[in-house]
Order: structure tokens, then C-alpha cells, then sequence
């Protein structure tokens, strides 16, 4: 399914069309002659061996979390060049339409980038220390960190780490603990690529792994926190439907 079945999603979906067919078109060429299984790695997917039809290269499955699966189709012909389709597994129309499309959108920005060489696929892993993304983001960053906390906070000060637990398994990755004063979550978000939520008296701190702090963007990083939190809030809504509505979704 494209994004096209989801809630009002044929814009988003031609949106990301434009995207594939346009902007990242040449780099994308580069993926012809990139090797599928390191890619898939870094971006904490995998290469399945079933393709559905002959042109495709390869498909890389990917599950940020539960239940959102998406599909990447690497076609390539010889007179219309590469093609990457995009893909989501039915049970994911739950996922609102907005976040499934960001999910989209930051994957592709990133294999293009891994495409025209802009990273290397060496193998890596996240580094051994959390970093706050206040120390190390740069000032102008600030208000991307609003926007992907927000309003959002209000609700983070009313979980409990029994609620969070609870929504954290349903979410089926990321490990949550109790900390003193509150909880924390870490999820794995790429293959070199870790996240922080930490939630105490002293309010919300978000954190990177030492090696994905420094790779990736602030842009990007804070994209991730949008989407984590937002999934982290729909499920501790499920668990505690008491807790306040942010919209229809939360």
C-alpha cells in the first residue's frame, strides 16, 4: 500500500513522487552501484529475497516500531533510470498520515545521501555516551526542539513509568527504566543511531548517542523525537485514555 491509502494521503504521496523523480533523481542514480545489505544495516532494515518483479534490485524492509512497516522498492531500467518505491504494510494506516510521510521523507533524504556518497557505508554503531541535544546543537536549533516537544510536554509530565512501560512494549522496541524523580526510554533509531527521552521533576531531556550526535543533522534529529514521542503518546493514551487530548490522534 502507498501512501495514497492513508487519511487524505495523495498529496503527501505525490509530495514524496516528486522527491524520487526530481530532487533526489541523480543521486539515487548511485544506489545502482551500492551495495543493498550494509545500506540496510544503517538504516536498521533488511534486504528481503522476494522481489515483485524483475527490474527491482532489491527490497529493503524497515519497522521503526510497532506497527508501522515500510517497503523500499529499488527499481532500475536502463532508459528511465532508478525508481524507489515506497511502501507501507496495511496494518500501518494507523499511523496518522503526517507521521507516516515524515518517516518517509527523513528515510529518503538519507539513503540519498548514502547514494551519491555524502556517508559512507562503513559498518558503525552507536556511540557509548548520551549526549543532550542542548550541548551540542547549535543555538539556531532551538526552536526545532520546540516544535518537536511543544504542547507535547504538557502530556510528558503527567506519565507514569508504569504507563510509559506498558506503551513502550505495545510499541514493541526501546527499553524504558525508572530513574530517580521519573523514567527514561531509549530507543534504537538507525544503525548508528540511538535516542534518550528522559523525564524527570526537572522536566523532558532528550538525548543521542555519541556517534549519531555528531553524524546526523539537528534537523533530522529532532524530526526522530517528533516522531518517537508522537508514537510514545498515542500508546500511553491507549494504555491511560484519561490522560488530556492533544488532537484526534493523541
Amino acid at each position: 500500500m502507498s501512501l495514497q491509502h492513508f487519511e487524505a494521503g495523495w498529496g503527501w504521496d505525490a509530495q514524496l513522487r516528486q522527491y524520487v523523480r526530481k530532487k533526489y533523481r541523480a543521486d539515487l542514480e548511485g544506489l545502482i552501484s551500492l551495495a543493498p545489505l550494509p545500506l540496510a544495516r544503517l538504516m536498521r532494515g533488511e534486504i528481503l529475497t522476494e522481489k515483485p518483479y524483475a527490474s527491482v534490485k532489491w527490497v529493503m524492509w524497515q519497522q521503526p516500531f510497532r506497527p508501522l512497516e515500510l517497503y523500499w522498492l529499488f527499481d532500475h531500467d536502463p532508459e528511465h533510470g532508478p525508481d524507489l518505491r515506497i511502501l507501507y504494510a496495511r496494518k500501518s494506516l494507523v499511523i496518522p498520515t503526517e507521521d507516516a510521510y515524515v518517516f518517509a521523507w527523513d528515510y529518503l533524504a538519507l539513503i540519498a545521501r548514502y547514494a551519491r556518497g555524502a556517508f559512507s557505508l562503513d559498518e558503525a554503531e552507536p556511540g557509548p555516551e548520551w549526549l543532550p541535544f542542548s550541548d551540542f546543537a547549535p543555538t539556531a536549533a532551538s526552536p526545532i526542539k520546540e516544535v518537536a516537544l511543544g504542547v507535547r510536554q504538557e502530556i510528558l509530565d503527567l506519565l507514569t513509568l508504569n504507563v510509559v512501560e506498558v506503551a513502550v512494549a505495545r510499541l514493541d522496541v526501546g527499553a524504558c527504566e525508572s530513574i530517580p524523580g521519573g523514567w527514561q526510554v531509549a530507543w534504537p533509531i538507525l544503525g548508528d543511531l540511538s535516542m534518550r527521552l528522559r523525564q524527570s521533576g526537572n522536566g523532558s531531556e532528550v538525548a543521542f548517542d555519541s556517534h549519531g550526535a555528531r553524524k546526523y543533522a539537528p534537523e533530522l534529529l529532532m524530526s526522530f523525537v517528533w516522531l518517537y514521542i508522537n508514537a510514545l503518546l498515542r500508546e500511553c493514551r491507549q494504555v491511560e485514555p484519561s490522560l488530556p487530548r492533544l488532537s484526534r490522534y493523541f
